[in-house]
């Protein structure tokens, strides 16, 4: 009877915990789950290098990005990537901008070398993200000050053509010098490495929140029912989930995304 007892007790307390803890599991996955529809509104162009879906980006401008981003990926392997869309339809440029370089594939899969530089015009909103095998040369500080630097002056002036490829020139010479090499301008300047107060960005930290609610759960159900607790992750057959996959498009360009990752790396900034 006293066992009876305790299991209901258990059981109780377990029912009450519940709402709360799929609440938490909501708003984690609200925040880290991909946006399907904000990336598959778009897909690569045959000049992988350059998608100008917002129509901003001058010939000449486009031919200079394009020849520079198919040479960085002759000479290293990295993919440097701009595209401009008028708008993220209400969605944050960082999650719009993650989910589409994950959904293309930007970089090479066992390096994730790959680089997104996203504008939105009608947003007014620009951002960089980075893939996790250049996050150390291209950190949040040092991504932001090239915005601050070669991107948001233009932009703010109307001059989205002449911004992008300045912006789009500063991280193909930060890539080269990461793999050392000499950089395209003879009188490039490294952008500084330093960190920037405010610590972790909201989107590193929501994954962990997110598996810190899920396993809570798992325990509550585990203890209410008495089974082993549900297993969220992939099964023996198949490794762990990760982002990226195969790349997309890349046609009579010749370039194609390599099945590249992002982790959350980069920077964002309005003008």
């Amino acid at each position: 009877m006293a066992a009876t007892a305790a299991d209901a007790a258990v059981w109780t307390a377990g029912k009450r915990r519940l709402p709360l803890l799929l609440g938490l599991i909501g708003l984690a996955a609200a925040f880290t789950l991909p946006a399907a529809a904000a990336s598959a509104d778009y897909q690569p162009t045959e000049r992988f290098f350059v998608n100008d879906f917002a129509g901003v980006i001058s010939s000449s401008d486009a031919e200079e990005i394009y020849a520079l981003g198919a040479e960085l990926q002759e000479k290293t392997g990295a993919q440097v990537v701009a595209v401009t869309v008028p708008t993220t339809g209400g969605e944050d440029i960082r999650q719009y901008g993650l989910d589409l370089g994950r959904d293309w594939g930007i970089g090479q899969k066992d390096e994730d070398n790959g680089v997104l530089l996203l504008l939105a015009t009608e947003d007014r909103q620009v951002s960089i993200e980075v893939g996790y095998g250049l996050e150390g040369a291209l950190n949040d500080a040092k991504t932001g000050r090239i915005l601050d630097t070669y991107a948001t002056p233009d932009f703010a002036e109307g001059a989205y053509s002449s911004g992008m490829r300045k912006a789009y020139r500063a991280l193909i010479n930060e890539v080269y010098i990461e793999y050392g090499l000499d950089p395209v301008d003879d009188d490039y300047v490294p952008v500084s490495p330093e960190e920037e107060g405010g610590g972790q960005t909201v989107l590193a930290v929501l994954p962990f929140v997110l598996f810190l609610a899920l396993f809570a759960f798992t325990m509550v159900r585990s203890r209410t029912r008495g089974g082993p607790p549900f297993i969220f992750f992939g099964g023996p057959r198949g490794g762990p989930g990760g982002f990226g996959g195969g790349g997309f498009g890349g046609g009579g360009g010749g370039f194609h995304g390599g099945g590249g990752s992002f982790g959350g790396g980069g920077s964002s900034r309005g003008f």
